[in-house]
């Protein structure tokens, strides 16, 4: 029996045959890239395998291991604590910059935009050199600026103390991707139709009665999928912290990527260090479905 299509039906199958020939390469790319290493990982935090012989089914073997080796768990609260308190201070930091942006003319803001994004621009690598000679114990910008107006008591070795290094790693990654979310909050803000401040300001409120009341509830869709966004990459915080401080000074900096790599490649312990790139995914998982819950709010529509 032959079905006959009508020229409308005719062109509503073509674009769908063209819309799956442009998506297919990104979808086999995304597979090849994410979806497939991901299954590997997985199988292989399953197995014993040192990178030459044979793998050895081992079951959850490694996955005990990984909460059994302090130096393991150290990484993971590490990595729990920069992803959390970056993504909080850099979510802060950018809607407050939105908002300062925000108020601001036209010219000027793109300034400032450009400015405040910079740093989101710029590769880890040269932002972490950075910060090593602004926290320089010697001769460190920070520590000369103190000695300068004469606080040498705040003199420190920020990088070297215990008590200091995961907070001046928390402070260079909130200024990294503030921009982030500052630009996305401007973006929101700026699609915000005027009528509603017309009216808040007949009814007498003030600007920070129109930021609380009506353009944080309008733009958090926007700071939830900014602060998710920044959470998946501060988790994963490599680059800046073995450059910064190469997990020291001992294991005070450890980060789950960088014991993972050390377990893996200088020990050949693949499979425990898959275990650790699994457990660390779950976290993220449950943290990630956490602040979705918690930030659900009304849809409103404008």
């Amino acid at each position: 029996m032959l079905i006959t299509l009508t020229n409308r039906e005719k062109q509503n199958f073509n674009r769908i045959i063209t819309r799956i020939f442009f998506l297919l390469p990104a979808i086999l790319f995304i597979f090849y890239a994410v979806y497939i290493p991901f299954g590997w990982n997985t199988v292989l935090s399953f197995q014993d395998w040192n990178g030459f012989s044979a793998p050895k089914w081992v079951g959850l073997k490694q996955y005990t291991a990984v909460f059994e080796d302090p130096v393991a768990v150290k990484s993971l609260v590490n990595s729990v604590f920069i992803g959390l308190v970056s993504t909080a201070g850099a979510v802060l930091v950018g809607v407050a910059l939105a908002a300062f942006v925000y108020q601001v003319n036209q010219k000027e803001g793109a300034l400032y935009r450009l400015i405040l994004f910079m740093p989101v621009m710029l590769p880890s690598a040269i932002v972490g050199l950075l910060f090593v000679f602004m926290f320089n114990a010697e001769m460190g910008l920070i520590n000369n600026f103190l000695r300068t107006i004469g606080l040498k008591g705040l003199v420190k070795a920020w990088l070297e103390n215990r008590n200091t290094v995961m907070w001046c790693l928390v402070f260079v990654n909130i200024w990294k991707m503030s921009g982030l979310t500052m630009m996305l909050s401007f973006a929101a803000m700026q699609m915000l139709p005027m009528d509603i401040f017309e009216s808040s300001k007949l009814d007498g409120a003030s600007v920070l009665h129109q930021f609380f009341r009506l353009i944080l509830p309008l733009i958090q869709p926007t700071i939830l999928l900014s602060a998710i966004y920044s959470l998946a990459i501060n988790f994963k915080s490599y680059d800046i912290v073995w450059i910064m401080t190469r997990g020291g000074p001992g294991t005070t900096s450890h980060v789950t990527p960088i014991y993972m790599i050390k377990t893996g490649f200088r020990f050949g312990k693949f499979g425990f260090s898959a275990a650790q790139g699994m457990v660390l995914a779950a976290i993220v998982i449950l943290i990630v479905v956490m602040i979705r819950r918690v930030f659900r709010s009304e849809k409103y529509e404008y």
